[in-house]
């Protein structure tokens, strides 16, 4: 069997910062589909509903064949406002593994760890699974790097960012549930080299890979892909 260690997220900010940390940690992951729109011209945009109706149930089918040798999938919570958060989000993706002959573990105290899956056939591959922004809270992507932030330098830019962002007023037309993306971008977008992506600031030192909350993060994706 081919050596394929397959990683699905939900879209481009997912990919770019996952795929420096997966460099960092030299880990030989490749992140199938480029994203989950590349599955569906249909869709309007990435997002969880594709990669769960599409990417995910194609990754398991070649997962039982053994076509793949590791498989991890990292989607946000959202917010329960939007009818999702961390509970739902998780028990939309392990219904679906469950159907696939995975054992889902009742929530542990240790679940900001992440998650991993063993199939009820011996020889079939575990999955992997990490909710953003902290595998036990509501969020995404852009909390957890908001969240940890590497110095009071970057503290200051986002404070600063925090209020432009109040100042707005009827210039603001992003929604409620999108702020986290809206004061990243922002604060990315007054660094060094404006308009960096996450992946490129991780490089940079913007944000603290030795919390707590990102080494959970990283431990996750070693224990998974290693």
């Amino acid at each position: 069997m081919t050596d394929q260690r397959i990683l699905l997220v939900e879209g481009e900010s997912d990919k770019d910062f996952c795929q420096q940390l997966i460099c960092t940690l030299k880990l030989y992951v490749t992140i199938e589909p480029e994203t989950p729109r590349s599955l569906c011209q249909q869709a309007e945009s990435d997002g969880v509903d594709v990669l769960r109706t599409i990417a995910l149930p194609l990754a398991l089918t070649r997962l039982s064949k053994k076509q793949i040798t590791h498989l991890a999938v990292i989607v946000d919570a959202d917010s329960s406002v939007q009818g999702y958060g961390f509970i739902k989000r998780r028990a939309q993706i392990t219904t679906l593994l469950e159907q696939y002959g995975y054992i889902i573990t009742e929530l542990q105290s240790s679940i900001s760890q992440g998650e991993i899956f063993s199939h009820t056939k011996a020889g079939i591959p575990s999955v992997g699974l990490w909710i953003m922004p902290t595998h036990s809270i509501d969020g995404m992507l852009e909390d957890l790097l908001l969240d940890n932030l590497g110095n009071p330098t970057q503290q200051s830019l986002l404070s600063k960012a925090d209020t432009a962002i109040n100042e707005l007023g009827d210039l603001r037309t992003f929604k409620d549930t999108h702020l986290s993306k809206a004061r990243l971008s922002t604060l990315l977008a007054w660094q060094k080299k404006p308009g960096t992506s996450a992946g490129k600031a991780y490089q940079a030192g913007v944000f603290n890979t030795d919390s707590a909350a990102l080494t959970a993060f990283t431990l996750w994706l070693q224990a998974v892909f290693q």
